[in-house]
C-alpha cells in the first residue's frame, strides 16, 4: 500500500474523524493495530464512531496503549503533541468478568456482538434495553470494544458503567443506574433552565451566525455532520441548525466539548438550534 505522507499535528484529544479527513490512510493503519480496530472499516460504524472518538478514547477502544496508536499515526506523517505515557488507572488489575457477574445481583445480558457482524450500530437495540431496565437490575453488554460514546451517553442520564475484559477481543460493560447522584435527561433539563431565550440569543450574535439544514440527512448524519462544524466555528460565532428535533444523543458531547445550546421548537418535525460557546469558554 502506498503511503500518503503528509504533516499534521495532533494530541490525545484530536477525533479520529478528524485524522481520518486529513489521511484516508489513517482507517488502515489504526485496522493493522488488532482486530478490535477493524470495525472502522465499516463505514456505518466509522461514521458513527470516529466523530466522537478521541486518539485517547481509540486506545481504550482497541485494549493497546497510547504509545501504540500514537507510533502508528507518526508513520503515516501525522506529528504527535503532548506526553506519549498514558497511565491507565485499570492498569495492572486483573478483573475476572465471571467473578464480577456473580457478584451482580438481577443482572440482563445483552450480546451485540451478532449485530456488529451484521454491519449495524447496536445502539437502537441497547437503549431499549435501558428503557425497560429496572432500577434495581444491572445491565451487561458483551461487545468486541469499549464502548466510550455508549458509556457517555448513559452516564449522561445517571448511569453508572463498569468495563472488563474477560479474554482478547471480549469486552464485558455493565451499566447500573445511580438513583443517588444522578437526574435523567441531566443534560437537557440544563438546556430548558437556560436564563436567555432562543430569540434574545439568537439577535445577540447579530451576522455572526453559521446555518446549517440536516433535517434531510438519516441518522447519524445530523449529529456527525453538526459535530463537524462547531469544529469550525470562529470565536464570537454560533451555528444555527435547521433539525428535526431535538438530538438527545448530541447534548452530552456539547456539554463536554463546553458549547451551550438552544432550541425552539416549531412543531414535531422542525426544529431550531443554536449552538455556541458562552464567554466563559471561550
Amino acid at each position: 500500500m502506498a503511503l500518503q505522507i503528509i504533516v499534521m499535528n495532533f494530541n490525545k484529544n484530536t477525533r479520529i474523524s478528524t485524522l481520518i479527513k486529513e489521511n484516508k490512510n489513517t482507517i488502515d493503519v489504526i485496522a493493522s493495530i488488532n482486530k478490535n480496530f477493524l470495525k472502522l472499516k465499516n463505514p456505518i460504524l466509522r461514521r458513527v464512531l470516529a466523530p466522537r472518538v478521541s486518539v485517547s478514547d481509540a486506545a481504550k477502544v482497541g485494549g493497546v496503549k497510547i504509545e501504540v496508536l500514537i507510533k502508528k499515526l507518526e508513520e503515516i506523517g501525522f506529528e504527535f503533541e503532548g506526553v506519549k505515557s498514558q497511565k491507565d488507572k485499570s492498569e495492572g488489575k486483573i478483573i475476572n468478568s465471571m467473578s464480577v457477574s456473580k457478584e451482580i445481583k438481577n443482572l440482563v445480558q445483552l450480546d451485540v456482538r451478532p449485530t456488529l457482524d451484521s454491519g449495524e450500530d447496536p445502539f437502537n437495540i441497547i437503549m431499549k434495553a435501558i428503557k425497560v431496565l429496572k432500577d434495581e437490575e444491572t445491565l451487561q453488554i458483551i461487545n468486541t470494544f469499549e464502548p466510550i460514546p455508549l458509556i457517555r451517553k448513559l452516564e449522561s442520564k445517571g448511569y453508572e458503567s463498569r468495563t472488563v475484559r474477560p479474554e482478547e477481543g471480549i469486552v464485558h460493560t455493565f451499566f447500573k443506574k445511580n438513583t443517588t447522584k444522578w437526574v435523567d435527561n441531566e443534560v437537557e433539563e440544563k438546556v430548558k433552565k437556560s436564563p436567555i431565550s432562543f430569540e434574545e440569543q439568537f439577535a445577540n450574535f447579530g451576522d455572526n451566525i453559521k446555518k446549517i439544514d440536516v433535517r434531510q440527512l438519516e441518522m447519524p448524519e445530523p449529529m456527525v455532520t453538526i459535530l463537524k462544524e462547531i469544529e469550525t466555528l470562529k470565536k464570537g460565532q454560533a451555528l444555527y441548525v435547521e433539525h428535526k428535533k431535538i438530538p438527545q444523543f448530541l447534548l452530552p458531547e456539547l456539554e463536554q466539548r463546553n458549547f451551550d445550546i438552544l432550541y425552539k421548537e416549531i412543531d414535531c418535525n422542525d426544529t431550531k438550534l443554536l449552538i455556541y460557546k458562552n464567554n466563559d469558554n471561550q
